[in-house]
């Protein structure tokens, strides 16, 4: 959760954030069970990190964000906010809404993954589609929103494997689309707000249903992907001592 919007919504509850995770954990449970060191990179509140280390049996995450106002440990010291990290070694490693933030995302998923562990997997969200840029992008300090391609291609080119690429939140995309058309000359705020219990619910069972299928290759508001470090990439960083 962006620090920007820390307070705005209940993360245990509202359907944005509680249907999002649904990818994530099935992805840390198919590819990558019990990884004992996460690495949230721009993790913000932590709520991921939080919440991925509760659903994987315990590990150490450490959560990296230039923005915290002061360094702090929670769970006896399982985790980690800093505001950067010298050893960045982790078996999972999350790029949570982060990469959209920089201006060379190029070079902020290179500097984390380059010397990462062969194996090790990388999980990614962004926003989708530069139709649906907004007062909400401009409020969070977005340079971009991305399509399939352009993340396949931002993927590869930091010499990662691909193992899944979909866009998610592809049931609310027409009315998030009108909405947003609506605001566009809206000063710059955020999206997030609370809503009634009946319509919160309906939201969540709709999209986690929608969030379990990774098939969904034609329009979201965010785009979710997996990518693994190269077994090799390990072999070769080994031959270089």
């Amino acid at each position: 959760m962006d620090l920007k919007e820390s307070g705005l919504v209940d993360v245990e509850t509202h359907w944005y954030y509680q249907s999002k995770l649904v990818p994530f954990k099935q992805s840390l449970k198919k590819y990558s069970k019990n990884a004992r060191r996460t690495i949230d990179i721009g993790a913000g509140s932590g709520f991921f990190a939080r919440s991925l280390t509760d659903f994987d049996n315990g590990g150490t995450a450490i959560c990296v964000d230039p923005n915290y106002s002061i360094e702090s440990t929670e769970r006896n010291g399982t985790l980690i906010f800093v505001r950067e990290i010298d050893n960045s070694s982790a078996d999972l490693y999350l790029f949570v809404d982060v990469l959209e933030h920089v201006e060379d995302d190029l070079m902020l998923l290179k500097r984390y993954t380059t010397n990462a562990p062969g194996g090790a997997l990388i999980m990614i969200s962004v926003p989708a589609f530069q139709s649906l840029w907004s007062s909400h992008d401009e409020f969070l300090g977005h340079f971009r929103r991305y399509r399939l391609r352009q993340v396949r291609e931002l993927i590869e080119k930091a010499d990662l494997q691909i193992i899944q690429c979909n866009y998610i939140f592809g049931l609310i995309f027409p009315i998030a689309w009108f909405v947003r058309k609506l605001k566009r000359t809206e000063s710059p705020s955020s999206d997030l707000s609370p809503i009634p219990k009946p319509f919160n619910w309906l939201l969540l069972k709709l999209l986690k249903v929608e969030h379990r299928s990774s098939i969904n290759k034609l329009a979201g508001l965010s785009l979710f992907a997996v990518a693994r470090v190269p077994i090799e990439r390990q072999h070769r960083n080994q031959s270089d001592y």
